[in-house]
């Protein structure tokens, strides 16, 4: 029982309550989630089962794409409407002014996170820190906003945008950003991860609808579109007790996929000058 299984995750739910979920449905507990979705947001899940689980780190680093609902003239602790609310204000903007506080963001470079996140400090995390009161001065990080635009008018001071950015983005955060650019306050209403990597909505099944017959990706179509090679039979042995692989091989800077008589039996990550460590092994 290897592979990935694409969860809408409902409302209301942490990422972990949805493992929890499939932990006792599938009677595993080799089972973990990459692209943790606040309980408020609904969408594309990645949960890796068996081997795959040792996969969701790489899977980590793919692109995410949202879809928000975003709400101006209020703002709140969390940044999105769950939270207390600090203060409002009048909005005075239009469309027009709006699109242009989102390609100003858009060629943004650092974000500094909400303090409701689950970054640790001094192995803490900061929701814990935030919610006993603890102010904790936040760094910059940086980002990659490959897509940032709207898709609804302005109607009763609501919008919503599509945001495509890297691993590590908040979309709160960038919400609370454009209602300093609008001279307002804005908060997040709704949010819906739509696309993560190579995975969309059209992958993903209802927690309900979880069949392991059915509902399990195959590792080796996650990652068909990464080069493979072919070894033979003695490369196959040296490969199943996790021998390094050099340029000799493989020349390419992403993972690839190592097959032994049409069969794929492990990937490989670079990690130092055309050298490349096994990541997992999936032969026999």
């Amino acid at each position: 029982m290897d592979g990935f299984i694409i969860i809408d995750k409902p409302s209301g739910m942490t990422s972990m309550d949805c493992i929890s979920v499939l932990r006792k449905k599938l009677q595993t507990k080799k089972i973990g989630h990459t692209g943790t979705l606040d309980p408020m947001a609904t969408g594309v899940l990645v949960v890796g089962v068996g081997k795959a689980t040792k996969l969701l780190g790489y899977l980590e680093n793919e692109t995410k794409t949202y879809e928000a609902r975003v709400l101006l003239g209020m703002e709140t602790d969390t940044f999105d409407v769950t939270g207390t609310v600090l203060e409002q204000k009048e909005v005075i903007t239009t469309n027009e002014l709006i699109d242009e506080a989102l390609l100003l963001e858009k060629e943004k470079k650092t974000q500094i996170p909400p303090m409701y996140s689950a970054i640790k400090v001094n192995g803490k995390k900061m929701y814990e820190l935030a919610r006993k009161g603890e102010t904790i001065e936040l760094k910059p990080r940086e980002i990659k906003i490959d897509e940032l635009y709207r898709v609804s008018d302005l109607e009763n001071n609501e919008f919503s945008l599509v945001v495509k950015a890297n691993k590590g983005f908040y979309v709160r955060s960038l919400i609370h950003d454009i209602g300093i650019r609008l001279n307002t306050f804005a908060t997040m209403k709704a949010l819906r991860r739509t696309n993560a990597g190579v995975f969309s909505l059209d992958d993903s099944i209802k927690l309900d609808d979880v069949n392991i017959d059915t509902s399990l990706i195959d590792i080796e179509k996650v990652f068909i579109e990464y080069p493979r090679y072919d070894c033979n039979d003695y490369m196959a042995k040296l490969i199943k007790n996790g021998i390094s692989l050099d340029e000799r091989q493989m020349k390419t800077e992403s993972i690839f996929r190592v097959y032994h008589n049409d069969k794929l039996i492990a990937l490989y990550s670079p990690y130092d000058n055309y050298k490349y460590k096994i990541i997992i092994y999936l032969g026999d």
